[in-house]
Formats: C-alpha cells, structure tokens, sequence
C-alpha cells in the first residue's frame, strides 16, 4: 500500500510505499513518479491545519446521553461554520473516559477528493497529517520537523501542523514532556526558553504505516467512496436475504407439514365414515373413496340426486369437525343424519355451521353414549 502527504498551499508532494518520504514538487511529477503503482490503494494525509479538533474528559454514561447530535454540536463554540456544513467524526476512548471530536468542512472535503481523483490509484483512506508521526507516550508530546513542515502529536488521537511554534507551546501544559526530531535552530531556541532539559528527549523519525487505516475513527473519506464498507454493506445484504430465505423455507415445510398431517386424518376418518355406512371394504383407499361413495348411493334405493348433492356438501363439514355418522337416511327430501360426536354443544356447532352454508338443518334428539353423545341431525 502507497502512502500520500498532500502539501499545505502550493508545498511539495510527499509519498512513501512504507519507507522514508520521497519529494514531488508538483501534481504533475508526482503522477509520473506513481504511475507504476496504478490500480493500487493509496493512504493519504491531508494538512491538519484545515481541521478543528477537540477533546474533553467524559464518563461513558454522559456520552451515551449525548448521544451522536449532541456531541456533533460540542464543536459549535469552537468554529465559524455552521455544524451542518461540517463533517464531524468522534471516538470515545472508554478506558481514558476521553472523547475526541473532529470536524472538517465539507467544501474542504470536496476539494482534496477533486484534487485525488487526479491519481491513478484507488484512494482508501483520508486521514489527518499528524497521524504520521508516531504515537506518544503518556504525558508526552511528539514534535517533528519533516521537510520544513512542523507536527506536533499530542496523543493517539490529537496533533497538529504548527505554524509559530512559541504560541503553540503558550496552550501546552508546562510539564509536558517532548520527543523532537529534525527541529530547526530558531524552533529549538523557542522549545528550550519554555522547558528544561529533563522535558527534552530527541530520536531519529522514521515514518510508520498506520494498521487497519481504512477502519481508523477520523477517516473523512465519504462511506461511498470506502469500498470495504460497501462491500460489507452487499454482505449484510446478503445475509439478511439468506436469513429471510430460510425462515420462508422453514415456514413451508412447517405448514406443508401440518397439511399433510391434516389430509392424512381427513382421508382416515372419511374410510372410517365409509364403513360405518357400508361395512368393512378391504379396497377402500383415499385415492378411491370418492368414487366408492357415490357407487353406494346410487346403488340405494332410497338415494337420489338431491340426496347426493345434500352429502357432497354435508360431508366435508363432517371431516372438518371430526364428526361419524352412524346412519344415514334420506326421505321426502330430507336427510337424516345420526352423528355421534364429543358433546352436545359440538352437534349444536355444527347445525348453526350448516344453517351459515344456506342449508335448513335442525338438532333433534340427543343421547349420551360412552364418552360422547349421539344426536339426530336433519338436513334440508
């Protein structure tokens, strides 16, 4: 992965493959001097000086009742531009119980994009400049001359780009503690009037990849342009389908289930009405006991059309209620049922059920037999 320093104003260009630094004094050289790594992804550090950072100390339930647009508008005492115009990031560090908040303007944002689209390189993340130098220790801060461009870096998430290095330090605690590289000798006389040499300690800067810069808080690059988080957005996408997609298929086979257990009784008890009416038959099957029902009634002598229109339609009402006849009659176009059935109140069901379907059917005597009753039934 490549790594890009924009410049501040009309500066030089800086970019390294994970080494030291290498100048490019213009756009224009610097393509030519990339143009091998075409395709690649590019880390790129925009000047710090366009950003408005801040940092307070907070307990976790304070910021979980701040909440996302509270803490966007912590920043509106510090800067000019309304919050909406700002493109506002923050990180809570839980363990420090420290919030950072950072903004950046949005017509600045759209600038360096304007400005990237330019490279041939797939830009994959967007972060601020004092990000490359490395982290410091507690209570101390970094401070780097790197090219004639002056960084301080506070802690892992706050730093700088310096302009006049005596004001800078005016707002730095004074016991702060410094690590310095490559100052100039007026910024080292400006460092040594304001700290004492045990403040001081020097090393040698060497630039270091930041792990995992795409996921990090302050990356400004817009979620559209992040094509890891757009593609874990079509993997979440995904997922959802896939889920729903089985709790579809699930959901069949549950009820195709259920059905089938329900055809299954029907088929049993309508066998179980077949030999009741006409006696044990060694062929009745589901397949064939429709059949089987109509030869038998016409084979009666007392059946006729009607009565096998009335049956037709009498006969699924008795399956659905679990409901045996024990005989069947048919006279003076009335058919007369002897149903034996669990109780009373389910024989008085099953006559409002058959008045409901536009038959004329009337309960007649009840019995108690065994567990259950037997109750005469007259249809119409």
């Amino acid at each position: 992965m490549l790594y890009l320093w924009m410049p501040e104003a009309n500066g030089v260009w800086q970019w390294s493959n994970g080494d030291a630094w290498s100048e490019s004094s213009s756009l224009e050289q610097l393509i030519q001097e990339i143009k091998i790594y075409q395709g690649e992804e590019i880390v790129v550090f925009f000047p710090s000086r366009g950003l408005q950072l801040l940092q307070q100390q907070m307990s976790k339930s304070q910021y979980k009742q701040l909440g996302t647009e509270g803490v966007r508008y912590l920043l509106e005492e510090y800067v000019i531009q309304p919050i909406d115009q700002l493109k506002v990031l923050h990180y809570f560090q839980a363990a420090e119980e420290r919030l950072t908040v950072m903004g950046v303007a949005l017509n600045l944002v759209e600038t360096l994009l304007h400005s990237l689209n330019l490279l041939p390189l797939k830009v994959a993340a967007l972060l601020p400049d004092f990000l490359v130098l490395p982290q410091p220790d507690p209570g101390e801060t970094i401070l780097a001359n790197i090219h004639q461009r002056l960084l301080a870096r506070e802690n892992e998430f706050s730093g700088n780009s310096i302009d006049e290095l005596g004001v800078y330090l005016e707002f730095i605690h004074p016991e702060t503690r410094f690590r310095c590289s490559g100052l100039s000798p007026d910024q080292q006389i400006v460092l040594d009037a304001v700290t004492t040499q045990e403040q001081r300690q020097y090393f040698s800067y060497q630039f270091e990849p930041i792990k995992k810069p795409k996921q990090h808080p302050f990356n400004i690059l817009p979620k559209a342009q992040k094509s890891e988080q757009f593609s874990g957005y079509w993997k979440a996408c995904a997922a959802v389908f896939c889920a729903i997609l089985i709790v579809q298929l699930s959901y069949d086979v549950l009820r195709w289930s259920k059905l089938k257990k329900l055809a299954d009784q029907t088929a049993i008890q309508a066998i179980d009405q077949y030999q009741d009416w006409f006696g044990p038959n060694s062929r009745i099957t589901e397949e064939n006991i429709q059949s089987q029902f109509e030869s038998q009634l016409r084979m009666s002598r007392s059946a006729n059309t009607e009565a096998l229109q009335i049956l037709s339609r009498v006969g699924p009402i008795l399956a659905q209620q679990q409901i045996l006849a024990e005989r069947v009659g048919y006279e003076s176009s009335i058919l007369s049922l002897d149903l034996k059935a669990s109780s009373s109140e389910q024989l008085q069901a099953l006559t409002q059920q058959l008045n409901q379907q536009g038959f004329k059917a009337e309960l007649g005597n009840v019995q108690i037999q065994g567990a259950g009753v037997i109750g005469l039934v007259k249809v119409q």
